[in-house]
């Protein structure tokens, strides 16, 4: 007999993103879906780039794409890269080395930075390189490595390139929110986040923010790129230009966007980030408590969104995860493209994460399910040792 019965939903949602979205979210996610050219939906559209620009704390001008972060990543590569252009491209995890695939295919030049995917980039390093190439018009970074749970020093390189004259392209989709992101401060160029990781927000957008120097070398591009979903330049002059839309854009995704935007602002981007930091460091001490190895080489590249676990020789890690998940409904996340097997990684990203009951509660299903597996664990010892680090929390603060 067969059995059709549906899986259960989890009852947290503790994966690398997209993480839980907040019930106030959900809500005003549902208001009534308008035409795009309405005079509210307009009103409402303009009111969400401003509060992104507020998020990101700057003055160029902020371009929502409607598509998952990706796109705006491609979109990145479309819009400026010719053949021919040489491409220094920054990989320290699976994320950097797949923005290689948008430079080749774009007839881009890859000169590679790489170092041991649980390491990070050194901005001497990037100034060496581009020293040796002079010819080098690109840069292109990961700000956090949610694969690998490390972060790279992107103010660093960004003011490095801009020594250079280079273009910064920088994935920080899951590094806003987690970090202060300034991109006038700390030379970035084109900045892509996505509002489902730190900003605790919906799949389905990138928000990204756009230079004055971007834009010219959008224009130089030849032919410039126009008449494309992945047209940058189409936005520039359709909405900040025109006051109109290059095509339809997701109405439910903007309300959506607009809430989790105005919830970051509330919170303060500051205290976010501190937030952030300071559960990040709480979990990676209840981890190392229980005896097990963060796979970041050195506790100061460890990212604040995700803790990455080094799965330890002979040790089941698809057992715990399915053991978290079946068993007690918690969900978190496997490593991912060739991390698969080398870690695990618990999360701590977006408002709705970063709280110590989320954080207890998810340690304290790890070591239930670490004592399932026959794995010695002295119950209490990760989650005392991670609520003793959280004496600076206070919830009437926020």
């Amino acid at each position: 007999m067969t059995n059709n019965k549906p899986t259960a939903w989890p009852r947290l949602n503790l994966a690398a993103g997209p993480v839980e979205v907040p019930q106030r979210t959900l809500r005003e996610a549902a208001r009534p879906i308008l035409y795009h050219y309405d005079p509210a939906f307009k009103e409402c559209f303009a009111h969400t780039t401003s509060l992104a620009k507020q998020v990101f704390g700057t003055e160029y001008d902020l371009v929502i794409m409607q598509g998952e972060a990706i796109l705006g990543l491609e979109a990145a590569a479309a819009s400026l890269i010719s053949p021919g252009d040489k491409v220094l491209n920054l990989v320290s995890g699976v994320f950097g080395k797949w923005f290689q695939d948008f430079i080749d295919r774009h007839g881009g030049e890859t000169v590679e930075l790489a170092v041991p995917y649980n390491e990070a980039i050194d901005p001497e390093e990037v100034r060496r390189i581009l020293q040796a190439n002079p010819d080098i018009r690109f840069c292109s970074m990961v700000h956090s490595e949610t694969p690998s749970g490390t972060i790279n020093p992107i103010k660093a390189i960004g003011n490095v390139c801009r020594e250079f004259g280079v273009i910064t392209l920088v994935d920080t989709v899951s590094g806003l929110g987690s970090e202060l992101v300034v991109p006038e401060e700390w030379g970035l160029d084109i900045a892509i986040v996505g509002p489902q990781k730190c900003l605790g927000g919906f799949p389905g957008l990138t928000l990204m923010s756009v230079s004055p120097a971007a834009w010219e070398a959008m224009e130089r591009r030849q032919p410039a790129l126009r008449g494309s979903f992945l047209s940058i330049l189409d936005w520039k002059t359709a909405w900040f230009e025109e006051n109109r839309f290059p095509y339809t854009p997701s109405v439910g995704e903007i309300y959506a966007l607009e809430s989790t935007l105005t919830q970051a602002l509330e919170i303060g981007m500051e205290r976010l980030a501190w937030q952030h930091q300071l559960i990040a460091h709480a979990c990676r001490t209840g981890v190392k408590a229980l005896g097990f190895e963060l796979w970041a080489a050195r506790e100061e590249i460890a990212a604040p969104c995700v803790t990455a676990v080094r799965t330890p020789d002979g040790f089941d890690e698809v057992r715990l995860r399915d053991l978290m998940r079946r068993k007690y409904g918690v969900m978190i996340s496997p490593g991912y493209g060739e991390l698969n097997g080398k870690l695990f990684r618990l999360s701590h990203m977006g408002p709705g994460q970063v709280h110590p009951t989320v954080l207890a509660a998810q340690l304290a299903i790890f070591e239930r399910s670490l004592a399932d597996m026959g794995h010695p664990v002295q119950f209490g010892a990760g989650v005392g040792a991670a609520l003793a680090e959280l004496g600076e929390w206070d919830d009437a603060a926020s």
